[in-house]
């Protein structure tokens, strides 16, 4: 009787010890002044004990930037023998280690590594990491994740890492020709018809807008203001600079903004510029196209008049990459994933997002500006390969007709065509873990 009655103090206690560190852990995160006004000197060992488990993970877990795959070979690997197809170059990053990030340039026919960068990250974490910026990582336990190189004609490339405040241009050496540390430069990097960069950027503090609190200090460090950015690539000058909420506020689209009655210090999420290149009958060389994730939005922007020529929300879910197809065309790459955020301790990494029993895989849309309509012809190799992604991702049709896709998360490249795969790539770290790539891209 005596032990039973021990083994239930001992479950209450442990319950009811849970309940208090749960509560103190909440108002730890949620107070402005990290708990200390209540708890005082406790609040920092409360927060390390709550901490602690993720912290024994992260020691025991192989890193994040690993992908647990025993089975795909390393490099290419091909399954169409019969293929006469020339495939262009292929520019890929992927982690090492920590600060280990590298790029290689691959001829996707042969499998040959044409070019290779090896950047000092470190030194250029170091170099970037600005006091000014109110979302800096701690740098003492950061690290470097670019995503989507650009070379240039001189075989320079330029980098942004999109969690500290870099944009930086290396030569094919790797030394620094010049960097940046002004703003946080994130996501794509794409050059337009002049050979000018469009960059999405966010500022370190937000502009003032009517929609939100009278108090501008409330927020002006937490609204995440995402900018359409136009860069010279020789310099790092800043040509054009517009925020997106802006766009969108003075074209008339506050409901695509507010449509919910519902905001989010993350409104827009813009992940990827692309400019048109040519003209058509639907767009003009120099218009861009632009994508907001967290509005399932997609819109033609014509920056010279500060117009939205076309608008669309949806079909697509929180969407990555878009890109114009042929003269009458353009192709979305739809993540199609859940975000849940109505949590009140905001989630870090992918909790907080799934895929339905209706969408259980990414999706390739091609919108049609002649017949106002949208198919989807790669679906059956997307749900055969299983393309399913929920962060990032990127596709690009390709001359012959194939698609080239990204699956980020799983740290693999599916080149086929609208039923089966034809290449694969991945990039082996050891014999049980592949590393994951960072928005790689077809060079033509």
């Amino acid at each position: 009787m005596k032990k039973l009655r021990f083994a239930f103090i001992l479950i209450a206690g442990l319950f009811f010890f849970t309940i208090i560190i749960a509560s103190s852990v909440r108002n730890i995160y949620l107070s402005s002044d990290a708990g200390k006004g209540r708890l005082g000197f406790m609040a920092n060992p409360i927060k390390f004990l709550a901490e602690t488990p993720s912290l024994m993970k992260q020691i025991v877990a192989p890193p994040e930037f690993l992908f647990k795959n025993s089975k795909s070979k390393d490099g290419f690997t091909y399954f169409d023998e019969k293929t006469s197809h020339s495939y262009p170059s292929l520019l890929v990053g992927y982690k090492t280690e920590k600060y280990g990030s590298k790029f290689d340039l691959l001829d996707i026919n042969t499998g040959k590594v044409l070019k290779n960068w090896s950047p000092d990250n470190e030194t250029l974490f170091q170099q970037a990491f600005n006091d000014d910026n109110p979302r800096k990582p701690p740098s003492e336990q950061s690290d470097l994740y670019y995503l989507h190189p650009l070379m240039l004609k001189d075989s320079s490339l330029l980098i942004t890492a999109q969690l500290t405040s870099l944009l930086a241009k290396i030569d094919v050496n790797n030394k620094v020709l010049w960097l940046k540390n002004d703003r946080t430069y994130h996501h794509s990097l794409e050059l337009d018809e002049d050979g000018n960069v469009f960059s999405c950027t966010r500022p370190f503090e937000s502009a003032q807008y009517d929609f939100l609190p009278t108090d501008y200090d409330l927020y002006k460090n937490t609204l995440v203001d995402d900018h359409i950015t136009q860069l010279n690539p020789d310099t790092g000058d800043i040509l054009f600079d517009k925020s997106v909420i802006a766009v969108l506020l003075e074209n008339g689209y506050e409901k695509v903004l507010l449509g919910k009655g519902q905001i989010t210090s993350d409104l827009t999420h813009l992940n990827d510029i692309q400019p048109a290149l040519s003209s058509s009958e639907y767009w003009q060389k120099g218009d861009l196209l632009i994508s907001c994730r967290n509005l399932s939005t997609v819109f033609l922007y014509r920056p010279s008049t500060n117009k939205i020529l076309w608008l669309k929300t949806s079909p697509w879910y929180n969407q990555h990459d878009v890109d114009f197809y042929e003269q009458d065309k353009i192709v979305v790459f739809g993540n199609d994933d859940i975000r849940e955020e109505s949590k009140e301790i905001a989630s870090v990494g992918n909790q907080n997002l799934f895929f339905s029993n209706k969408r259980s895989h990414n999706e390739v849309y091609v919108y049609n500006f002649v017949t106002d309509s949208i198919s989807t012809p790669f679906t059956q190799l997307l749900k055969e390969e299983e393309i399913s992604t929920l962060t990032s991702g990127r596709c690009d049709i390709l001359s012959n007709g194939d698609i080239f896709v990204e699956d980020t998360n799983h740290g693999r490249i599916i080149i086929g065509d609208s039923i089966a795969k034809k290449i694969e790539y991945v990039k082996r770290h050891d014999k049980d873990n592949i590393s994951s790539l960072y928005w790689s891209r077809i060079v033509n």
